[in-house]
């Protein structure tokens, strides 16, 4: 029941017990709308029976009707009126209107209460878990922030904190979302906004054109049936009498900035919450939310506008140590000399990173390199604090204080709080001299007036340090266990029609992990342990699989098998009992990517000092790179190792001058650098560049994205250059000098074994190539754009197909005619070194032959998949035992007894580990047959059903699909067209 009406009862509780008759109609009516059940209604008839029925009525009024839902009161109303009471139903009626009648100066009081807590409660930062009474001033401390857009037409814009809100007044963004990694400064930038908002002298236009602010932590709305009622019980003071219906009618009137902090540690059990974000609450209203990377990844379409909180640069970074210093009434030049330490600038990115590097560096303790070392550092000054406060030995304070602390931190954690309520303290012997410790204070913050203590960890950041102190204390088979229990594989899944939206990243493992690893960085065999265990769970010995979509991807995230490589971060040095480990259980291949977390790239390094024979091949990714130089810094460190193997490069220069200095910076087709080079032409690189370019000499591979004619100096710089690789991608369009440039890459290029020319444009057509193609004796891949090819072109390729010499063969075409469906179905005959085949709008009714191949990877795009289709399409997959990778796209209805004899037959691909549906129809009916399927395939290791159809699938059958899609080690993509 919503807090107003069991205000209402309250207030009229005399006039009910006196006017309230308990007749047969009314019971008759409460029992009928399901009030009271049959058992409450004996108890109300015994009370009234053994007592009076004021005391039945009282009973009802406090025991009873206050416990139901937030129907029940208009439930009660009906059944007073029905049971002729209406004059008790318009009392109660009359006195809700009257008290949801604003009068003059509740907004004026509401302002007034609300700058007043602000002002009193965020003034200032606290900082240092050993005294949470001593805070940094905001004014004075706080540097202002930079946010990058993550959503729309300026996505990659950096704009300042105050901006975010700035096309709010325009009727745009108003839900915005604003993440940032653990300890970035989400809650100080809410607490900044709520601050500025409470100096109205002082705040910018922006924050001051709000009539009210309010700001909440995600927690704070578990259990509210009402936003007022959230706002009554952690902002105003207890005796304030603004009601909890004269704030939500406040909330609809006004213009209000509502702002949630940390929805990461208050995501579950948390039903307000989602409402707000998805709009079902408040919608008209600017809602702000911030939470860590990773948790909102199913919501993001809820938010017009997502920004990131980026890291400190180098100019925010010494206007935090003078800050710190001015402060403290200190010389900032000791903080300001720490900066130019090139070990510690990923930990100076942080703004609670870097004061606690402040912190000891005023006690002039030895400079830490990893955030493990960092905080251990601050652990051991908070030990040796308390000791001397406390009057005992360390030794003590770590037995009788810190080790239940750390089982306290565990428990948290585990239920994803960092608040705690009194009653769970009182499980805990001495619990008040382990606050006095000074990780833990008995005042939430944000709240003003509680109605029990409650008990705060100053930050999450220390939840997940004393967590992973505990954890390091466990026993070997002890800590295997908790390990074991973790999962090690991302999952995605939104249906919109049942409203479901869950999702997993194994990142959200990473902070524990991370300091437990740094903690037993001394204990070789038990590190050893968990790392294989890591190794082994998300697949690090793996290749990473090629994309699977038709077109080149450009999203490519930094996956589950990235793990092991963030956790390194947190060693100062590798053990050699786990570089033998890792030298063992190497990938063949490792991809860095642009979006790779820093602590991914210091792990990568970390990788570069063992000795791995032959050295490890590395693809990087500097497409829509942020931090250039230091990105280029780091692949320059990567192409110096001599166990890396720096292959392949992506690029997306902004223009000829990025162009020419990344090919410059990191000697691209030099002997001793990177050989292999992809270039996102895109739409900045137009004309011919001022100065003469070039590639190194040994330049390999040649990979062009949206290549146009202006684009043809790249094609020349690559002109008698060793390629073995040529790929030219969505090109839509070439004139006759293009043509001309890659007639001669062709014919010149003796040992071209890749080959790749297609378009996204139906028009264009790339059959005048293919001669050039059957004199490669050394042709291994193909894929080509064939749009109306001619009887000769069409002569060639079969010649081409029946050399034997592709293993790979990728053919996009609009006009799949008899006559070209003829030819790869000959070719197939004589194909048995073909190992991969995509095909794109093909009727493989026309291939028969397609049983004959032995391939491990096969993928049939905008084909027509009727029922016929389908019978072939699964007798040809029962002959395919090697097969590892399939994907297959369902742009017509097929009948659901064709799928279920096509799950059947994917089955029985028992090596099979990537599986891609595209529009699937997923019914009830069919989902047995899926989850036999998923059952039977013990190594698929990836499943995507992407633009998944879902009229027929209901929340019985889903519920049977859901454990099968999540089971441990499987990364899942579902998602709804």
């Amino acid at each position: 029941m919503e807090d107003h009406h069991k205000e209402c009862l309250v207030k009229n509780r005399v006039f009910m017990c006196s006017e309230i008759s308990l007749s047969t109609g009314l019971f008759a009516n409460l029992t009928e709308s399901g009030v009271i059940t049959d058992d409450q209604l004996q108890k109300l008839q015994n009370i009234e029976r053994n007592d009076t029925t004021k005391k039945a009525v009282l009973y009802f009024l406090t025991e009873l009707l206050p416990k139901r839902g937030p129907e029940a009161f208009d439930l009660f109303l009906k059944a007073l009126c029905e049971s002729e009471q209406r004059h008790v139903a318009d009392r109660l009626k009359k006195w809700l209107s009257d008290d949801c009648s604003e009068d003059a100066g509740t907004f004026e009081r509401l302002q007034d209460e609300l700058r007043t807590h602000y002002d009193d409660k965020l003034k200032f930062i606290y900082t240092m878990p050993w005294l949470p009474t001593e805070g940094f001033s905001l004014k004075e401390t706080f540097v202002q922030r930079r946010l990058r857009l993550t959503s729309g037409d300026r996505k990659g814009t950096e704009v300042k904190m105050d901006e975010i809100l700035a096309s709010v007044g325009e009727g745009r963004n108003k839900r915005i979302l604003v993440e940032g990694d653990p300890a970035q400064g989400k809650s100080t930038l809410c607490q900044a906004l709520a601050f500025a908002w409470s100096q109205p002298d002082e705040a910018s236009e922006n924050i001051k054109s709000f009539d009210l602010v309010i700001l909440l932590h995600a927690g704070d709305l578990r259990g509210q049936d009402s936003v007022g009622g959230a706002i009554k019980e952690h902002l105003l003071p207890i005796d304030c009498d603004i009601t909890s219906r004269q704030l939500d009618k406040l909330l609809q009137e006004k213009n209000v900035l509502l702002i949630i902090d940390a929805f990461d540690e208050a995501s579950t059990e948390n039903k307000m919450l989602h409402q707000l974000i998805e709009g079902k609450r408040l919608k008209h209203k600017t809602l702000l939310v911030t939470s860590r990377p990773n948790f909102l990844e199913n919501k993001q379409r809820h938010f017009e506008s997502t920004f990131t909180v980026e890291g400190y640069n180098y100019r925010e970074r010494l206007e935090h140590v003078k800050r710190y210093a001015a402060h403290k009434n200190i010389a900032s030049a000791p903080f300001e000399s720490m900066l130019k330490e090139e070990s510690i600038r990923d930990l100076c990115s942080n703004p609670l990173n870097l004061t606690l590097l402040c912190l000891l560096r005023e006690e002039d303790t030895q400079l830490m390199i990893t955030r493990t070392a960092l905080y251990t550092a601050i652990h051991r000054i908070i030990k040796q604090k308390a000791a001397k406060r406390l009057k005992l030995i360390e030794a003590e304070v770590e037995e009788s204080l810190l080790r239940p602390l750390y089982q306290f931190a565990f428990e948290a954690h585990q239920k994803n709080e960092t608040v705690v309520r009194e009653k769970d303290s009182k499980k805990v012997q001495n619990f008040q001299r382990i606050c006095e410790v000074g990780y833990l204070t008995n005042e939430v913050i944000i709240s003003r007036l509680q109605k029990e203590v409650r008990f705060q960890f100053t930050h999450k950041t220390f939840v997940e340090f004393l967590t992973a102190k505990h954890i390091a204390e466990m026993d070997r088979e002890e800590r295997l266990n908790w390990m074991q229990h973790l999962r090690y594989a991302n999952y995605h899944i939104r249906i919109r029609g049942l409203a479901i939206e869950d999702d997993f990243k194994v990142e959200q493992n990473d902070p524990v992990l991370g300091f437990l690893f740094g903690l037993l960085e001394e204990e070789s065999a038990e590190l050893t342990q968990m790392a294989s265990l890591v190794i082994k769970e998300t697949r690090f010995s793996y290749e990473p699989h090629h994309p699977i979509s038709s077109f080149v991807s450009f999203e490519s995230p930094c996956d589950a098998s990235h793990q092991l490589l963030r956790l390194l971060a947190e060693l100062n040095d590798v053990p050699p009992e786990l570089a033998d480990v890792i030298c063992k259980r190497r990938p063949p291949l490792i991809k860095i990517h642009w979006n790779c977390s820093a602590s991914c790239r210091r792990g990568m390094l970390k990788l570069c000092n063992l000795r791995f024979q032959p050295p490890i091949r590395l693809n990087v990714h500097l497409i829509d790179s942020r931090n250039k130089e230091e990105k280029m810094s780091f692949v320059q460190k990567l192409i110096e190792s001599k166990n890396i193997e720096c292959s392949k490069i992506w690029i997306k220069p902004f223009d000829h001058t990025e162009l020419r200095n990344n090919v410059r910076g990191l000697r691209i087709g030099q002997a001793d650098s990177v050989q292999q080079v992809s270039i996102n032409c895109g739409f900045n690189i137009e004309g011919i560049p001022r100065e003469e370019f070039s590639f190194g000499n040994h330049l390999s591979e040649l990979e062009l994205i949206r290549f146009n004619p202006s684009h043809s100096f790249l094609l020349e710089a690559a002109l008698h250059k060793p390629l073995t690789s040529l790929q030219v991608i969505n090109c839509d369009k070439l004139d006759d000098r293009c043509i001309s440039l890659i007639h001669q890459l062709l014919r010149n290029q003796r040992n071209l074994q890749r080959v790749q020319l297609t378009s996204l444009s139906w028009q264009q057509h790339f059959g005048r190539f293919l001669a050039d193609f059957a004199q490669m004796e050394n042709l291994q891949s193909l894929e080509i754009t064939l749009n109306y090819s001619t009887d000769e072109e069409l002569r060639i390729l079969e010649a081409i197909l029946k050399r034997n010499t592709l293993s790979k063969l990728t053919i996009h075409s609009c006009d799949y005619s008899g006559s070209l469906c003829s030819v790869l179905n000959e070719g197939f005959n004589s194909m048995s070194s073909l190992r991969e085949l995509h095909l794109d709008g093909v009727n493989i009714i026309r291939l028969p032959n397609l049983r004959h191949l032995d391939l491990i990877n096969f993928s049939l795009w905008n084909s027509k998949l009727n029922d016929d289709v389908i019978a072939v399409l699964s007798d040809t997959l029962r002959s395919w035992r090697n097969l590892q990778q399939l994907r297959i796209d369902f742009y017509y209805d097929v009948a659901e007894c064709s799928l279920r004899k096509l799950f059947e037959a994917i089955a029985g691909c028992h090596r099979l580990q990537i599986l891609y549906f595209e529009y699937l129809e997923m019914g009830d009916s069919v989902v047995p047959s899926v989850c036999e399927m998923i059952e039977s395939l013990k190594k698929l290791r990836k499943f995507t059903s992407e633009n998944q159809r879902n009229k027929s699938l209901t929340e019985e059958g889903f519920q049977q699909l859901e454990p099968i899609i999540k089971r441990n080690g499987l990364n899942t993509f579902v998602r709804s067209a």
